[in-house]
């Protein structure tokens, strides 16, 4: 996926992926790609959590937990193990997954001699 389409995606993957499956599906993405967005899909599920128990839930809030357990499932189909002491409303995390920095780099390309 180029940079440009990736970075939109951060922004928000719900409006570009409609189910994390969408995402994974994605052969456009290279592993630390998925990663990443399911990540901040991760994060971002967890404000809607907060929000919502604050009394300032949006369209769709039911359905809030069902997807984020989705999204949790596809990072543990990625073979990343989600971290219970962490959550994905806690300050300054980026939701569960325990992602190697290895693996959220894009990897090196091999250059034709």
């Amino acid at each position: 996926m180029q940079t440009k389409q990736f970075d939109a995606a951060m922004q928000d993957v719900a409006k570009v992926y409609g189910s994390p499956a969408d995402l994974l599906a994605d052969d456009d993405l290279s592993r630390p790609q998925k990663l990443k967005l399911l990540q901040q899909w991760d994060y971002d599920l967890g404000l809607l959590l907060v929000a919502a128990e604050e009394n300032m839930a949006g369209p769709d809030s039911g359905k809030t937990s069902e997807r984020l357990r989705a999204v949790r499932d596809a990072i543990e189909r990625l073979g990343v193990n989600a971290d219970p002491d962490e959550t994905a409303s806690s300050p300054n995390k980026m939701g569960t997954a325990n992602i190697p920095e290895s693996d959220t780099r894009e990897p090196k390309r091999k250059v034709a001699h």
